[in-house]
């Protein structure tokens, strides 16, 4: 299948979802969170801000926040493929940075080694119960995953969960997919 084809069909069925379906769907993934053995015991969390058509990650960092983890999220360093994992410890912290994402301002940002995670927090259009991953197309992930040892968790609705996602060599597979249905650990 052509990535590019999968990622419009994904993305048009993640933005058609209603605000109500996308609530409901948020409430049980976070609660599918909290119960995880891997959650509970992770120290150092690697999380995105999401974007309003993804899951929300927020009421994860606040929880987490309240829970005394530490979280990081990615910023994506300009001219590069690449990440800078920032501590974060407000939302007030936060500025618009490339691709409309939400990312610590650079006076805000505080680096944290990638080797530190316990739980790195994936987005992705388009997931499998295997542990594919299919991302924008950019590998700013996958060049990050490659660092760190972390168990990596895909977040996602179940309607970005595709039978199989085409993948390369050089593409990461998560560890376990959360959607609404519950998270499902994979053989990656």
């Amino acid at each position: 299948m052509d990535k590019n084809l999968i990622r419009k069909t994904v993305l048009r069925q993640r933005r058609a979802l209603s605000a109500l379906e996308k609530s409901q769907a948020e409430s049980v993934m976070l609660e599918s969170l909290l119960n995880w053995e891997v959650f509970k015991n992770a120290g150092v969390i690697h999380i995105f801000i999401s974007k309003p058509d993804e899951p929300d990650t927020r009421p994860i960092i606040e929880h987490c926040w309240s829970s005394r983890k530490k979280i990081a999220v990615p910023v994506v360093l300009p001219d590069t493929f690449d990440l800078f994992h920032s501590e974060i410890k407000s939302f007030d912290d936060l500025v618009s940075g490339m691709h409309g994402t939400q990312e610590p301002s650079p006076e805000r940002r505080i680096k944290i080694n990638p080797e530190s995670f316990d739980l790195v927090i994936v987005p992705g259009v388009a997931f499998d119960r295997q542990g594919g991953r299919l991302g924008h197309g950019k590998g700013y992930y996958d060049r990050f995953l490659e660092l760190t040892s972390a168990f990596r968790l895909g977040l996602t609705f179940d309607c970005q969960l595709l039978e199989t996602v085409p993948t390369e060599l050089h593409d990461v597979p998560m560890n376990a997919i959360l959607s609404e249905s519950g998270i499902v650990e994979t053989n990656a």
